[in-house]
């Protein structure tokens, strides 16, 4: 027993010992004077390899500005202007493109979207009820969320059709759709759980509606009229080395090889959390860009100053430099609260209320983003960082708001 004490109490000496000695993150963000100060220390602070952040204040720009790298082995800087994945932020741009092709007469929110699908999607515990493309975009359509990385091409984008990846997975003929796996035990616009699979669905209905790739119909109907020129839905755009390198960050401990990524959340928030591991013992490992298969969920890269233009038009009613982006009935559609409150009293027509504001937010391996606006304010934020989430980093996140409604905002 003693010797068992005598054990533990040098090993308490030891662990004290260790976490007054090893090196830590100096933390001084808090003290910053200014935003681009606060900004920057973050970057340190949290091992951000680049942050491109734009800000609409009274619907014009008060702040464009990048931090960092966009790609840290050539020292490449993070621009306004340069293009990244910005993951789910895509969805609510698909729900512009199925406006549009309802202003055209091309699809029935309300109707069953097996009308426009070359397979059945019906949940083997629903009945028969329908599902619907507002069902869809509201995320209570019935259809699980799943997504795995394992089916995205690196460097490429997915040479594997959006049907043939979607009748996989929700047809009963699909190799994996596994007893009915990827739906919900619940009818139809019944319950609200956010769904990647789901906008999957939204985006093979949109081209069949459309009668065009959705990349296409985005390009075409979006992105040239809002003069978004560095946004695409295709990787095969983008020249090697145009968009951001997308890193994951390793924390270690310091005199040891012990480290945890994204992929070890508890293990890799202990260590950042107690030990605050300084830059030095941190790791930073690119990834390539990938190809997802379901590309609709999350596919789009865009620039901070493209996303600024989207906001821009959002808070002018949709208006584009010749036109507008939607009907004023489509655009009222899109902005309405679109679920009964005991299902939940935040969504929109697949953007989402926040803190006061309208948006979405999105994260993937090595991106995570955010883009909201208040209409009534006439003000925008949107903020891109090229490395995947953890617990830290959404707490860093949610800083940048804080501080930017304070800093830039004055609210």
């Amino acid at each position: 027993m003693k010797k068992t004490l005598y054990l533990l109490l040098v090993l308490a000496v030891i662990a004290i010992g260790y976490w007054f000695l090893a090196p830590r993150q100096s933390v001084v963000s808090d003290a910053a004077k200014n935003f681009d100060g606060f900004a920057t220390a973050l970057i340190e602070e949290q091992a951000i390899p680049g942050l491109a952040i734009a800000v609409v204040k009274d619907r014009k720009i008060v702040h464009m500005r990048g931090y960092g790298f966009a790609d840290l082995r050539s020292h490449t800087a993070m621009t306004p202007d340069t293009p990244m994945n910005i993951a789910s932020i895509s969805k609510p741009i698909l729900g512009i493109v199925l406006l549009q092709l309802r202003d055209k007469g091309r699809l029935d929110l309300d109707a069953d979207v097996n009308g426009l699908l070359p397979f059945r999607v019906e949940n083997p515990h629903a009945g028969g009820r329908p599902i619907t493309i507002r069902q869809l975009a509201t995320h209570t359509s019935g259809i699980a969320d799943y997504y795995d990385t394992a089916d995205y091409e690196p460097g490429m984008d997915s040479p594997t059709p959006l049907t043939m990846y979607l009748r996989s997975l929700l047809s009963p003929e699909g190799a994996r759709y596994d007893g009915g796996a990827h739906y919900l035990d619940a009818k139809p616009g019944t319950v609200r759980e956010y769904s990647n699979l789901g906008a999957g669905v939204a985006g093979a209905v949109a081209e069949r509606a459309g009668g065009a790739p959705l990349a296409a119909l985005a390009k075409d109907n979006i992105f040239v009229p809002l003069g978004m020129a560095n946004s695409s839905w295709l990787l095969a755009d983008y020249p090697a080395g145009k968009l951001a390198t997308r890193y994951e960050v390793y924390q270690c401990l310091p005199y040891t090889s012990l480290c945890a990524s994204t992929g070890e959340p508890k293990r890799n928030y202990l260590i950042g959390k107690i030990f605050r591991p300084a830059r030095t013992d941190r790791r930073i490992k690119p990834y390539p860009q990938f190809g997802n298969p379901n590309y609709p969920d999350g596919g789009v890269n865009a620039s901070a100053r493209d996303l600024t233009l989207l906001a821009q038009s959002l808070l002018a009613g949709g208006k584009t430099n010749g036109g507008r982006l939607l009907s004023p009935a489509s655009f009222g559609e899109m902005l309405k609260l679109q679920l009964p409150p005991n299902i939940d009293d935040r969504q929109r027509f697949f953007w989402r209320d926040r803190d006061g504001m309208t948006g979405h937010a999105g994260s993937d391996e090595g991106v995570y983003t955010s883009f909201y606006f208040d209409r009534e304010q006439g003000d925008a934020i949107i903020v891109l960082m090229n490395r995947t989430p953890d617990l830290e980093t959404e707490n860093t996140m949610a800083r940048l708001f804080v501080r930017i409604k304070t800093d830039l905002l004055r609210r």
